[in-house]
């Protein structure tokens, strides 16, 4: 990969229209050659999950002068779809993200459509970056109900993107795009200044109901979750005001 540059396709799970997803497609046309997939309605929790049943459209899009492919599905179909249909040639890395929340904790992890894109690049021997953005309750709710930040957080946020994403892909990615693993990088509360990145492994998550009723159907509604805070893990470093980063190896995975 040395003096070549990388060519990166960009997903997500939380649609289309998320702003920290059009941050993330200014801040890496200025690091490789960028292709767009990503999904067209939020695909959040939907893990690593594909389209067995029914049928996937395809939609061209552009998002930041940048043409893409919006898809009616999930993260994963995206990467695959964009791998093998719709690039001419595979790309060097996917990038998920940035996600509007953080992804730490395997409970966590595991369900997160951010991550599954990025290890469904791995399957096809392709390496991933996951990157997610911790937020406030207030931004976070703020986002669920409009679809946008506040001009305020919007340009926080900005500032933060723009200094963080170089800083990650220099130290974690940089010309070694060998080895077919996904670094799951969580960034702080943007009031932190300066972070560090460190490597950490994955805390353990435990969560109970997910689903309140509401009338005579359910909806998704998780109430609480545990999580543990042993020396060393994403959630600890990130509390502390540092990046996170967790390295996924699903080659490591099984007996």
């Amino acid at each position: 990969m040395e003096n070549k540059t990388p060519s990166i396709l960009l997903t997500n799970d939380d649609s289309r229209d998320s702003p920290l997803f059009a941050l993330a497609v200014e801040t890496f046309a200025e690091i490789g050659t960028i292709t767009i997939a990503v999904p067209a309605a939020e695909q959040s929790w939907k893990g690593k999950s594909m389209t067995r049943k029914g049928s996937i459209t395809v939609e061209e899009i552009e998002i930041n002068g940048h043409v893409g492919w919006s898809i009616s599905g999930t993260p994963a179909d995206c990467t695959n779809l964009a791998v093998h249909q719709l690039m001419k040639s595979p790309p060097d890395i996917v990038v998920s993200g940035i996600n509007i929340g953080k992804n730490i904790g395997a409970g966590f992890v595991l369900a997160s459509g951010t991550v599954g894109a990025c290890l469904e690049g791995n399957i096809a021997g392709i390496p991933g970056l996951a990157l997610s953005q911790e937020l406030t309750k207030e931004d976070f709710f703020f986002w669920d109900r409009n679809r946008r930040f506040s001009q305020e957080t919007s340009e926080s946020l900005s500032r933060t993107v723009k200094q963080l994403v170089p800083k990650v892909w220099k130290e974690l990615i940089g010309n070694d795009l060998d080895y077919k693993t996904t670094w799951n990088v969580n960034f702080p509360l943007a009031k932190f200044n300066n972070p560090e990145i460190v490597k950490t492994k994955l805390s353990n998550t435990f969560y109970g109901n997910c689903f309140q009723k509401k009338e005579s159907q359910w909806e998704f509604a998780l109430a609480d979750a545990r999580i543990d805070n042993s020396p060393g893990t994403d959630n600890v470093v990130i509390t502390s005001g540092n990046i996170s980063a967790t390295l996924l190896d699903l080659t490591k995975i099984g007996i």
